[in-house]
Formats: C-alpha cells, structure tokens, sequence
C-alpha cells in the first residue's frame, strides 16, 4: 500500500511539472524575442505619417508644419531613415496646413502626454509655439527644432535648430532672378502667412538682392502657402501690372500657382522661382515652366533633426545652431539633383504626392 501510495505521489508530482511547463511556454515565458512596443496613443488624427524606426529603446515624435506637401513628406522621409539607421522608434505627425497651429499644439502635447523620449518640431507659427515648447521644457523633455526658429530669446527652450538660413537662401533666389533680368524691370513676391518668420526671412532676401540689382518690386502679398491663393494674388498682380517680368514665392506651391496664372494670361518670358525644391516644382522646371526654386535639403533637415535628438538622449553635446546648404535648381541641374531626392525617397518608403 505504502508503495502504491508513493507511486501515485511521483506521478501526480510529474503531471502539476508537464502541466506548468506548458502553460509558461503559452505565456511567452523564457521567449527571448523582444516584447511588442507600445502603441504611442495619439489622439490628433489630422494628416499623421506612418510610424517608422527599429527596435530601439527611444521613441522620438517628429512634428512637422503640416503634411499636405512634398516638402514636409521629404522631410518625412529623412526622419524616417534616421530611425532606421539608429535604431529608434518615430512617428511623423502634422496637421493638414501650416496655417493650423492650434493642431500643432495639440500634438506637442499628446507628445508629452505619451512620454515620448524627444520631439522634433517644425513650428509653423514661431509665437504660438513658444508655450508649447515650455510644456516640452517642463516636461523634461529635449526638443530639437528644425526648419524654423521660435520667435523667443530664450534658447534653454530647445536643444539645437537644424535648418537653412534662409535670408541667405532667400537672396540667393533674388540674385538668380535679376540674372535673368534687366534693371527697371518689375517683379513682384507671393510668400506665405504673415507673422511665419521663415516667410518674412526669405522674402526679405530674396527682395534686398533684386532691389540691389535695381529691380522694382511692385508687389508683396501673402498667399499662405497656397496653390489656390497664388494663382488668385498672381492673377490680380498682372491685372495691375501686366509688364510685370518675374515673380518669386517663398514655397514652391505657391510658385507653381503664380506660374499658372501667367500660362493663363499668355505672357511670355516671365522668370517663376519658388522655394523648397519639391517633386513638383523639379517637374515643372524640367518642363520648361517654372524657371528654378532654391533648394532646400529637407531630407537632411529630417534626418539630422532624429540624429540630434538620439546624441541628446544618449548625453552627446551637439551644436546648437546647425545651418544646412541651399542648391538654386534651374534647367541645368535639377535631373541631377532629383535622381539623387528620388533614391533616398524610395529608402525610406515615403509615398509622395
């Protein structure tokens, strides 16, 4: 009895064993692979990217001005590539204009909010945004700005600005118009929100250099970025002054805009630049309408803005001010200069357009 007794233990012992070491191989007990990662839990729906990046520790939000744009997607995509070639998680946000700040400030704080590691910010309205980048300071969290200033003196209130100078750029645009003009002849802006720093600062080169080269600038009028308002500020613009020989915007959209309404009026030989060197202003350049943009680098401005927030996360010291170079596209070289977009686009897996 007392054997049968022992033997009836041993099994039972045996069996409670078997039955635990299956229920923890369900469980995921001793799986080496890495856990799921947590969804980020943004509430702001409007014109959010995809979330890209490897299996890192960090998760870095990248907000942009907006997401309606080749523009921002390019720096999408340059954000995009940086998470995977660190190692890190990001999420590429925006709202649908650049004109919607209050959505901007949403986001920052649902950032926040989720506890993400940094935040990348293109502020799309340099005041507005200056609180938002308290509560990013409060938080403890860095914030990296790229491709436009806060209008504050205080810079404890970021870590680092990657992004162009664009007075500088702004003039580089004006000096190639009054290459192709004559003094005396007439020329008019079509920038973007009034109160946008990034827009007063090109227009306010772009304007110095052809007024230097003796050009009269007949006009400046906002068109908030907007294919639309353009062609409507440009229509107008030829209205009262149908000599006019060139027109410059400070974003290709609105270029592509002014260019249309002079297709449309039938002039000849007006120069058209814009600003950014989009897909769709290389394609029109490349068909001969617009005559160039000033190229800004927006997948670098996306890539170094990841790149600076992970040295700040793993205690780097960067600099605090990281100027980018500007390329003025024209006929001769924007093939060049697309092939070598359109690789690093197709990388990242940004669909465009």
């Amino acid at each position: 009895m007392k054997r049968r007794m022992l033997a009836l233990a041993m099994c039972a012992m045996m069996l409670i064993g078997l039955l635990t070491a299956c229920g923890g191989k369900d469980s995921g007990s001793g799986d080496t692979s890495a856990p799921p990662a947590e969804s980020s839990g943004d509430a702001t729906p409007p014109a959010e990217g995809d979330t890209s990046g490897g299996d890192g520790d960090y998760e870095i939000t990248v907000i942009c001005m907006a997401l309606n744009s080749d523009y921002w997607h390019m720096v999408e995509a340059g954000a995009k590539l940086a998470g995977k070639d660190l190692g890190v998680k990001v999420n590429v946000i925006g709202p649908n204009a650049e004109s919607d700040s209050a959505t901007q400030i949403n986001m920052v704080e649902d950032a926040i909010n989720n506890k993400v590691d940094a935040i990348v910010l293109a502020a799309n309205e340099p005041t507005s945004l200056v609180s938002a980048a308290q509560t990013v300071k409060n938080a403890g969290t860095p914030l990296v700005l790229i491709d436009a200033m806060l209008n504050t003196d205080d810079d404890s209130l970021y870590s680092c600005f990657v992004g162009t100078g664009n007075v500088d750029a702004g003039r580089q645009g004006g000096e190639f118009i009054a290459s192709k003009l004559q003094s005396g002849d007439k020329v008019a802006i079509i920038r973007g929100l009034i109160g946008q720093a990034v827009h007063d600062q090109r227009a306010d080169g772009a304007q110095k250099a052809m007024e230097d080269a003796g050009l009269e600038v007949v006009a400046i009028q906002p068109a908030d970025s907007d294919r639309g308002k353009a062609v409507n500020v440009a229509e107008n613009i030829i209205q009262a002054n149908p000599d006019i020989k060139a027109f410059y915007a400070t974003n290709d959209d609105m270029a592509l805009g002014a260019y249309q309404a002079v297709a449309a009026a039938n002039l000849q030989g007006v120069v058209t630049v814009g600003f950014d060197g989009t897909f769709n202003a290389m394609d029109s350049i490349a068909n001969g309408e617009m005559t160039g943009s000033v190229a800004q680098q927006p997948i670098e401005e996306g890539y170094k803005g990841v790149e600076n927030a992970v040295k700040i996360l793993n205690g780097e010291t960067v600099e605090k001010n990281q100027p980018l170079d500007v390329v003025v596209l024209s006929a001769d070289n924007v093939a060049e200069f697309r092939s070598g977009v359109e690789a690093k686009v197709a990388e990242s897996g940004v669909k465009l357009g």
